[in-house]
């Protein structure tokens, strides 16, 4: 830092924010891929067959959002060749750090995101390239990464080990950025266990809203809107969303009762000039919006009251990590004030480009995977 720079630290004119409003982008959209795959794993491992379109189009989904998510940290530190330092020699310098585990494991869990969700197409694949020159079948088996030579779905030990491992890389994306921000040294507020499973709920109620939001569009899409029904993953919702709303207010008050004179002056922010971010957008709409509209039998069976309640939840899982960064660099140590700190309209437009790249990653899966081919000796068309 350079001495103007901390005489202006030191006034609290300005502050050198170690995390941008970046990381909520990459938190929110890498927590809601991992949760994604908790739906779709967990009914993978149920012997009760679960709704058929969630089965193809959930996959490809958490596929995107983490390669949407993945480009932040490029994003972030605007030197793609730092991230690829992490790969490098990330090991030797990390330390005991998390990060070098999430440079590792979270490419991992997107690569087998794809396999999964490609083996789950493997009829229609197979009846995709029947017939096709060889140039073009090579190309769609390289792109499927060869499911029609091995479904890792077949075998019932099989199935259950690789979905089992995904689990694990699932549960790990959710809390990667939740223990990453609890073990950053020098912001106080973040600096408690409460934080990664604040963030674990609210990443499952984003993904269940993602997969309200998305399997619908998928059905209307293909032709099949007929299917939807009120049950899916709405259950999982109201019950993130009520586990979510409920710690975040025992972290609050925990916080208030034994946190230091540092973490009180954080809550002060959250009562105070940052009420509209943690109380508006986070409670209100990710957490209290969707539990009222679900847990009231006849406004869930309501479709357009479920799509606001699942984009509810999928805005509040943003607006969660969005607040618990700024709420967080916003308290000086000298405790003389609070740091006021307004994006860059680079940063901004950076924040909903990135949701655009994942939109457009999605219709070119949708425009890749053949959801509207016929598999051989199928009845209906796939959805």
């Amino acid at each position: 830092m350079e001495p103007h720079e901390v005489y202006w630290e030191y006034i609290n004119v300005v502050h050198q924010r170690p995390l941008t409003p970046l990381l909520a982008n990459y938190s929110a959209m890498v927590g809601i891929a991992g949760a994604i795959f908790l739906f779709w794993g967990w009914a993978r491992l149920r012997p009760v067959e679960s709704d058929g379109a969630e089965r193809r189009f959930a996959l490809p989904v958490a596929v995107a959002l983490m390669i949407a998510g993945l480009t932040n940290p490029i994003l972030e530190v605007l030197q793609p060749g730092r991230v690829m330092n992490m790969y490098l020699f990330g090991w030797d310098v990390a330390g005991s750090a998390i990060i070098k585990f999430g440079v590792t494991l979270l490419p991992l869990f997107a690569l087998l995101c794809w396999w999964l969700g490609a083996a789950a197409l493997r009829p229609e694949i197979e009846a995709a390239l029947h017939g096709r020159p060889a140039a073009v079948s090579a190309a769609g088996d390289l792109l499927t990464l060869w499911v029609r030579h091995f479904d890792p779905l077949a075998a019932s030990c099989c199935r259950k080990a690789i979905i089992s491992l995904g689990l694990l890389l699932a549960v790990f994306a959710i809390l990667y950025s939740g223990v990453f921000l609890m073990t950053e040294h020098g912001i106080v507020f973040w600096d408690s266990a409460f934080l990664p499973v604040v963030f674990f709920a609210s990443a499952v109620a984003g993904g269940a809203g993602m997969l309200g939001l998305i399997v619908p569009l998928g059905r209307h899409l293909t032709g099949n809107a007929g299917e939807e029904t009120a049950s899916g993953p709405y259950a999982g919702l109201l019950a993130a969303s009520v586990a979510g709303g409920a710690l975040w207010l025992l972290w609050l008050q925990f916080t208030g009762h034994f946190g230091s004179v540092e973490v009180r002056r954080a809550l002060d922010l959250v009562n105070g000039s940052r009420r509209g971010l943690a109380w508006g957008w986070w409670f209100g709409l990710g957490a209290v919006l969707p539990t009222l509209l679900l847990a009231v039998s006849p406004l869930r069976r309501i479709a357009l009251f479920r799509y606001i309640a699942s984009a509810g939840a999928v805005i509040g899982a943003f607006a969660l990590r969005f607040a618990v960064l700024e709420i967080g660099q916003a308290v000086p140590k000298s405790g003389a004030g609070q740091y006021l700190y307004a994006p860059p309209a680079g940063m901004l437009s950076d924040l909903v480009l990135n949701w655009v790249y994942f939109v457009g990653w999605i219709a070119l899966f949708w425009l890749l995977l053949p959801y509207r081919v016929r598999a051989r000796g199928a009845a209906t068309t796939i959805a």
